[in-house]
């Protein structure tokens, strides 16, 4: 199966390297399926905090059953984002489609779990740790807010780019790794987590634009436009 994988895989590069002639190997980037969180977050802060001390791990595992039941496939998302992303800016991206092992503190993919490849060029490795919804208090509204870390290591799994993180919405909290971040969709908001859970729609779309506008972040890091 293994073998079957990599003769698929280099087929698949040898002919979008020909019918890519202007790019040249070393933009190609294997963009492997991200790994994804078992636990969400659908956290208050100030008072909400204090009226409801149990509330966020419910939230938080209803917003995952949503998911689910919507086909919100965060990984695949996720991934379209980061191909179009780097695609956009010049670079050469192929699917590199792999199971990850579940876990509940997501991690960089093992060295021993990495794919074998003949594609001449980078493996995109990247994670969301956190994902989820949040309220700063009683007077604030629900976002999405979300954290995914990144890195590039060669078909060896020698690192090429060292792990980088990228909030969405960075929400406070003094434990949080220290990252860059982009600012929330202010068209994004809901008053209260039931406004949340029954807005599916626009929910998932709001989720959407931003995996996408950290997927166009990552590329800027990844591939110079040309």
């Amino acid at each position: 199966m293994r073998s079957a994988f990599r003769l698929v895989f280099r087929a698949v590069a040898v002919l979008a390297l020909l019918a890519a002639p202007a790019a040249r190997a070393l933009d190609a980037i294997g963009v492997l399926t991200p790994g994804t969180p078992q636990r969400w977050s659908a956290s208050a802060g100030g008072l909400l905090k204090i009226v409801d001390p149990w509330g966020d791990e419910d939230k938080a595992a209803r917003l995952q059953r949503l998911a689910r039941e919507d086909r919100f496939d965060l990984a695949l998302r996720l991934q379209k984002h980061l191909l179009e992303a780097i695609a956009t800016r010049g670079g050469l991206a192929l699917p590199v489609n792999i199971v990850r092992p579940p876990q509940l503190q997501p991690k960089p993919l093992a060295r021993d779990l990495l794919p074998e490849t003949a594609l001449p060029g980078v493996l995109l490795d990247a994670t969301v740790e956190w994902f989820g919804v949040h309220s700063r208090g009683v007077t604030h509204d629900y976002q999405p807010w979300l954290l995914v870390s990144f890195r590039t290591v060669n078909a060896r799994g020698g690192i090429e780019l060292a792990t980088r993180r990228i909030y969405y919405n960075r929400i406070p909290g003094g434990d949080l790794p220290v990252a860059e971040s982009i600012a929330a969709d202010e068209g994004c908001k809901w008053q209260k987590f039931e406004d949340v859970a029954r807005d599916r729609q626009r929910l998932w779309g709001c989720f959407d634009a931003a995996l996408e506008k950290v997927a166009i972040r990552i590329a800027e890091q990844l591939a110079p436009r040309r």
